[in-house]
Parts: structure tokens; sequence; C-alpha cells
């Protein structure tokens, strides 16, 4: 048989008194703080600072301006290639044509990127 796990005090051993369980400290009381935005090293025109949010903004005014000249570039490159390749003509029709349709892509682009802008303002403010 397997001897027990824990067998009785015998009453010719002495009883040994222990001192009591120590207490555990209780766990440190942390805060979630969310963390603070790196400072920015880029610098602007005259050395000044530019940080995220200027970054950013920047960033969306180089990507408007980009969608804009970008389109109206496509229209007249496609316009040019319809009259030169397509219609065989002197007439500037297919030019004249890729422009307005270029024009009216970009700022539909523009505006696209415009009303991102305005619904991501909207939906920074809400409270949560």
């Amino acid at each position: 048989m397997n001897p027990p796990d824990h067998e009785p005090p015998n009453s010719n051993e002495p009883e040994i008194d222990l001192p009591p369980m120590p207490r555990l400290p209780d766990p440190p009381k942390l805060s979630y703080r969310r963390p603070e935005p790196a400072t920015s090293r880029l610098r602007g025109p005259r050395g000044i600072r530019i940080d995220a949010a200027e970054a950013r903004g920047m960033g969306t005014g180089w990507n408007i301006a980009t969608a804009l000249v970008s389109s109206l570039i496509a229209g007249t490159l496609l316009g040019m290639a319809v009259d030169r390749y397509l219609v065989k003509s002197q007439t500037p029709w297919g030019l004249i044509v890729g422009f307005l349709l270029g024009t009216i892509s970009g700022f539909a682009n523009v505006f696209a990127i415009a009303s991102r802008l305005d619904g991501d303002s909207n939906t920074r403010t809400k409270p949560r």
C-alpha cells in the first residue's frame, strides 16, 4: 500500500509552531495613458519644426495637386493619341475632348478627396 500523503502528528513528536504566512503586497495600480505622439524631426522653411498634423495636411495638399494634374495630363495625352492614331485628322477635336474629360475627372478626384477630409473631421469630433 501507498503511504498516506499526510500523517497525523505522533504524540511523541513535539509540535512545531510555524510563523504566520506573510501577506503578499497588492499589485501596483497602473492607469493607462495614451502615448504622446513623437516630436517630429521634420523642418519646414526657415527651420521651423513641423508637427504630425501639419505633415498630414501637406500630404493631403500634394495628394489633391497630384490628382488634378495627373488627370489633366492623362486626358490630354489620350486626346492627342486619338487624334493621331484613330482619327488621323489635322483637327484637334480629340485633344480638346480629352482635355475637357481630364479636367472633369481631375475636379471629381479633388471633390472626392475633399469630401473624405470633411468626413474624417466629423468622425473625430464625435464623442466616443
